[in-house]
């Protein structure tokens, strides 16, 4: 991989807070260029979160962290391993009834309204809470955002993977959506689209500390784990 002095989109988020629209669409086309090529080599990426997203020197965005990646799995034969990071698992990870490529696209239509809101929906400090929400909590989308992008949200957080967004065409349904509909396609795959370049991060000459305690155990209580449960 490329070297990318950017950070992740959680860094950035964690500056920003959340982005406009047109600066966060970018990330959002790229990131599903990105995935649409892993479906088109029967790869699902299955961990899709703003701290698996590194820019580059320019602020493109790059998927990272193949690790719960899975190769093989079609719409016929689905997966049932338990895997993800919390906030980020679609329905049918939980249920454990089986899952395929609409894994990822619940998982883009997650971090679009993480980068849009700022949190990611149904987000709730306890895990069987927030599990509880993803399951039939209320979608709760801020006024503030247009309607297509509202649009775009509801359709791939669908519980349903057979009615999300995707479900029939895979990404070329998804960028056909209206959200999307001022991207040009060919020059975010040749990486010409201008996102914000990132903020150059600046070290001093202090010697690394190392510090393996948590200093704040309640800070990110849900966001960042991982789990793996092979079926």
């Amino acid at each position: 991989m490329d070297f990318c002095p950017g950070g992740d989109l959680s860094k950035l988020l964690d500056i920003k807070r959340k982005l406009p629209e047109e600066d966060a669409k970018i990330y959002v086309a790229e990131i599903l260029l990105a995935i649409e090529c892993l479906h088109k080599n029967n790869i699902i990426f299955r961990d899709l979160k703003p701290e698996n997203v590194v820019l580059d020197s320019e602020g493109h965005a790059l998927l990272t962290d193949f690790g719960l990646s899975k190769k093989g799995v079609t719409d016929e034969e689905l997966n049932k391993s338990f895997c993800g990071s919390p906030a980020y698992l679609p329905p049918e990870i939980l249920s454990k009834q089986g899952h395929n490529r609409m894994a990822d696209w619940y998982g883009l239509g997650v971090m679009t309204y993480e980068l849009l809101v700022g949190i990611p929906p149904y987000y709730a400090n306890e895990r069987e809470q927030l599990f509880d929400n993803i399951r039939k909590g209320p979608l709760k989308i801020p006024r503030s955002l247009s309607n297509e992008a509202k649009s775009f949200i509801v359709a791939l957080l669908n519980r349903d993977p057979n009615k999300r967004l995707g479900s029939n065409l895979d990404g070329e349904e998804v960028r056909e959506h209206s959200w999307l509909s001022n991207i040009n396609w060919k020059d975010c795959y040749d990486r010409k689209l201008k996102p914000s370049k990132p903020i150059e991060q600046k070290y001093n000459n202090v010697p690394l500390r190392i510090n393996f305690m948590d200093t704040d155990e309640n800070k990110n209580k849900i966001t960042g784990w991982t789990f793996f449960e092979e079926s």
